[in-house]
């Protein structure tokens, strides 16, 4: 009888899976360079936005948009995923400020754009989305020791976030501190303050806003929020339960350097008013030289203020004609972007923009990039990403003294400063001709840009009661 051939289903098997497993590999090497990434922060550039900090060990993993830029162009405070433009194998992730075709600038913490040389500056706000990630929380959410304390003569009983008095008077935050600064950990998760050592803050801030609950007794004439910024005041003011019928809400502007007008305030619909008896909760705000007051979550008015370069800045809260309580209070800062000189300022042309981190504290962007050219004898030059004692390095090789540096590709290479002949006979020309001039390189062309940060979903830590889950915007 003949012999019947072995069964072939085996090797088909083998060779199914084989080519199962090399589309699946095919498949998501194209997902990930074409739709979809995730992406670790290394550093604290963008915290509290994204965290990547080696004190605390937390390093926020991001979900990378690489699609919707293959069909449009970035919009401004978008946060992107980019190359960097001195150290193209570095990848970085930062908020685009500056636009394609306008003048961009940093002046007194805050962020101002025009067209051309021949227009005024205006300052640029943030979408309401977007600010609300830029706010940074000054208080944790359960201090040990309360940052309220009444006035000289003023009689409150402030306990955490909350006071309360059965008197007329005010209660100021922080009271004994030199006005408020853009500290490090501002806004950080209250689980990671107390482990990160990090300077103390130096710029003073004036965009500020504080929130919370009122509650006002029976007899309070007036509700007030008064921030100060130098030698100006604004006071926020809404008429309580015991005010007078024609008593109307108002913002009040108080500028001594105005000279013989000092003074400015706006009103608004006299049915903004507090009732006895009843909670609300209340935001009064100054960011980037707009005044705003909001009641219930309803904006009842803002007033536009001339820019002040006195950034020093106060806050108290308090009730005319009687007593209250407050609970859930909360101070905010807004980014302050910090500069190099008192303005810096840079003309962006077409196809190219600006990077900044949420924090300009610890950030390495386009305010600091800068750009070292090596000039080689025969007319040939490398260009990297000046970094200071970093890059170029100055070191000792074999063959004499030698200059280290990562060009902008992140190859590393050795020059040797003058000619060197060594023990072996062996002679080197001198590769190195001249280091060129540092020049400022603030730009990210458009070719770099390889997507956009949408989410960012851990770590979840729940016995640091650390939760980094939420959309980025």
């Amino acid at each position: 009888m003949a012999k019947k051939p072995e069964s072939s289903k085996p090797q088909k098997r083998w060779r199914e899976n084989i080519e199962a497993l090399a589309v699946a590999v095919v498949v998501a090497l194209l997902f990930k360079y074409f739709i979809l990434e995730i992406s670790k922060i290394p550093s604290g550039s963008m915290q509290p936005t994204l965290m990547g900090h080696p004190q605390s060990g937390v390093f926020d993993r991001v979900l990378v948009d690489k699609l919707s830029f293959r069909f449009r162009d970035p919009d401004r405070f978008e946060i992107v995923v980019f190359k960097h433009p001195l150290e193209r194998s570095r990848v970085m992730v930062k908020r685009l400020v500056g636009m394609p075709g306008e003048e961009l600038k940093i002046e007194n913490g805050d962020l101002w754009t025009r067209a051309s040389g021949t227009e005024e500056w205006k300052i640029l706000r943030p979408p309401a989305s977007v600010q609300d990630e830029l706010w940074k929380r000054i208080d944790v959410d359960k201090p040990k020791q309360t940052s309220w304390s009444g006035l000289d003569g003023d009689a409150w009983l402030a306990k955490g976030r909350g006071a309360r008095t059965n008197q007329p008077g005010r209660i100021a935050f922080r009271r004994r501190d030199n006005g408020i600064r853009d500290e490090y950990t501002d806004g950080y998760p209250d689980a990671l303050r107390r482990e990160i050592k990090a300077p103390r803050g130096r710029n003073f801030v004036g965009d500020l806003r504080v929130e919370g609950e009122v509650h006002p007794a029976a007899n309070v004439t007036a509700f007030v929020v008064e921030l100060k910024e130098g030698t100006r005041s604004y006071v926020f003011r809404i008429p309580g339960p015991a005010a007078d019928a024609g008593d109307r809400a108002e913002i009040r502007y108080h500028a001594p350097e105005r000279g013989s007008n000092p003074a400015e305030k706006v009103e608004f619909s006299e049915t903004a008013r507090l009732a006895k008896s009843k909670g609300y909760t209340f935001a009064a705000q100054n960011l980037n030289d707009r005044l705003t007051l909001t009641l219930d979550g309803e904006t009842l008015a803002e007033l536009d203020i001339p820019a002040n370069k006195n950034q020093h800045s106060t806050v108290q809260i308090g009730f005319e004609g009687g007593g209250g309580e407050l609970d859930d209070l909360q101070v905010l800062r807004d980014t302050y972007y910090a500069s190099p000189q008192d303005t810096w300022s840079v003309e962006i042309p077409e196809g190219n923009y600006v990077m900044l981190g949420d924090n300009t504290l610890d950030s390495a962007d386009s305010r600091l990039w800068e750009e070292q050219t090596i000039h080689m004898q025969g007319g040939s030059e490398r260009r990297g990403n000046y970094r200071h004692r970093e890059n170029p390095l100055p070191g000792a090789e074999e063959y004499g003294d030698q200059v280290r540096f990562k060009n902008t590709w992140g190859e590393v290479e050795w020059f040797p400063r003058n000619r060197v002949e060594s023990e072996a006979g062996i002679r080197f020309e001198g590769l190195l001709s001249e280091l060129g001039p540092i020049r400022r390189e603030p730009l990210v062309p458009r070719s770099l840009i390889q997507g956009r940060a949408v989410a960012v979903f851990w770590p979840l830590q729940p016995t640091r009661r650390l939760w980094r889950l939420a959309w980025l915007h």
